[in-house]
């Protein structure tokens, strides 16, 4: 059986043999050298898709060149030492460990994973490649590296920055172990419900974690410097890490189905703002990122943007984008005039009065979209002595000051950066409105927090309430006077 079986293998071999002895040399070749080059081009093509992938979701390394879009300059860096910072204030506990779940919608791309380092000392250099379009410097962030001495000689008082400083401890307390906001403060591990008047917008991370972060960087803390560092750096990381990358229109959103545009515009200004005060390396991709993906949701016939990418826009969510190129532009980020130049074209469709009132989405005279509208003009081009802005500012000052912080907010800077005495009269009422309404009761955890006032602020809540409130506080030093001429009383340089 053994002899038969080894006959057969040696038979099975000899012919085996007697093909291959058949086959020319130069097919099995060819067979050969395919098979290889087929082998070179699946692991080529591996490697480009990683490469790719790399590319979009990590941020720049200490070796990476940005030179090519910013010219080589010495930037000169201010130390930045918050005053308000010095009135007597409660411990906010940071070492939590409790996880927070961040609900996401199915129908969104995974976060790209964008990360900051706080302890990066590396910076990108000035250019002029990228100066504003109108050439007024009134958005510049140097003033807040002296807050309170700019306050007290703007008009603020001590009780205003009193009140900042109680806001601020506030706003700190009410921060997610994982570095969020949430427009619900009170599931804060801080709160455990211990303050009133929650939002309702629980799933709007994105902007309620902007709206957390903006208040610091309004007085000069950051994630480098300032009593808040550590609160600052979580609340840009926590944005950083849910940036999403957006292949159809470009750039990374923050874009959420509950916090819409709207959650962009904020999150974007958090950026570019923190960008601008400590020029962090780390910071320059998830900013730029933002601002491309603000140019490519603009709505490509009217110039405006609304709720969704690419939809016919409302004044209200321009207001937040134009806001947002505008410190692009402070932090000599790339952004195409072209951009701010079809928002002011969006602005004419809504405009009355040649411009000295704004409606919602069609002409008009809304209180908080002329307040918008006549921002805008400012920071993108018109003069002091312009006569529609002439006009909508004495508008705003005939109505003062309200009870919707959403107005309050846009028309106090209207009104501070075009000066005079109207700004005075504006500037005594908006700031005791404010101090005689903040919770002064150090018994409450609400202490420092403002109440609702309907408007927004019923579904944004306390949070809401408190970090516009805090913002429009801070209005003598978060950004500089357009028209520096007409500024404040107390003879303080400004720049």
């Amino acid at each position: 059986m053994s002899t038969e079986n080894e006959s057969h293998e040696v038979e099975y071999i000899e012919a085996n043999e007697s093909f291959l002895t058949r086959v020319p040399g130069w097919l099995v070749s060819m067979v050969v050298h395919t098979c290889l080059l087929l082998v070179m081009a699946l692991v080529t093509m591996d490697t480009k898709v990683n490469r790719q992938v790399a590319d979009l979701v990590s941020t720049p390394d200490d070796n990476t060149v940005i030179e090519d879009e910013i010219e080589e300059e010495d930037f000169e860096m201010e130390e930045i030492n918050v005053d308000v910072t010095d009135f007597e204030v409660t411990e906010v506990t940071t070492d939590i460990t409790t996880e927070v779940a961040v609900e996401a919608s199915e129908d969104e791309p995974a976060p790209a994973m964008v990360q900051i380092d706080p302890l990066s000392s590396l910076m990108t250099k000035k250019s002029n490649a990228n100066a504003a379009l109108g050439s007024y410097s009134g958005s510049g962030v140097g003033l807040r590296s002296n807050a309170t001495q700019v306050a007290l000689a703007g008009g603020g008082t001590t009780a205003s920055e009193r009140a900042v400083a109680l806001g601020l401890q506030w706003i700190a307390r009410h921060q997610y172990p994982d570095g969020s906001w949430n427009y619900n403060h009170t599931m804060a591990p801080n709160c455990k419900g211990r303050c009133s008047q929650p939002g309702t917008m629980m799933k709007a991370t994105n902007a309620a974690t902007a709206m957390g972060i903006l208040p610091f960087l309004g007085c000069g803390q950051t994630h480098k410097t300032g009593k808040y560092k550590d609160s600052v750096y979580r609340g840009l990381n926590y944005l950083c890490m849910n940036m999403k990358p957006d292949r159809k229109i470009g750039g990374g959103s923050f874009h959420q189905g509950e916090g819409t545009m709207y959650a962009h515009g904020l999150a974007t200004i958090c950026l570019t703002e923190a960008y601008a005060m400590t020029k962090d390396k780390k910071l320059a991709r998830p900013a730029q990122l933002a601002l491309d993906f603000i140019a490519g949701a603009q709505d490509p016939r009217g110039g405006g943007w609304r709720y969704s990418p690419r939809q016919a826009g409302d004044t209200s969510v321009v207001g937040w984008q134009m806001m947002a190129i505008k410190s692009g532009y402070m932090g000599y980020l790339r952004v195409s005039p072209a951009t701010a130049q079809n928002a002011m074209r969006f602005l004419d469709s809504v405009q009355s009065e040649s411009g000295a009132y704004y409606g919602y989405v069609t002409p008009g005279n809304a209180p908080a979209c002329t307040a918008i509208g006549l921002l805008c003009r400012m920071y993108y081009g018109w003069k002091h002595e312009h006569p529609a802005l002439k006009k909508g500012v004495q508008h705003l000052s005939g109505r003062g000051p309200s009870a919707d912080m959403y107005y309050n907010y846009y028309a106090t800077q209207v009104m501070r950066h075009y000066g005079g005495e109207m700004w005075r009269k504006w500037n005594e009422k908006m700031r005791d409105q404010l101090v005689n309404s903040q919770i002064q009761d150090q018994n409450s955890h609400e202490l420092g927090s403002w109440n609702r006032a309907g408007g927004h602020s019923d579904s944004g809540g306390r949070l809401y309430m408190t970090a516009l409130s805090v913002m429009t506080l801070e209005v003598y030093y978060r950004h500089s006077p357009i028209y520096q001429t007409q500024s404040t009383e107390g003879g303080l340089p400004l720049e």
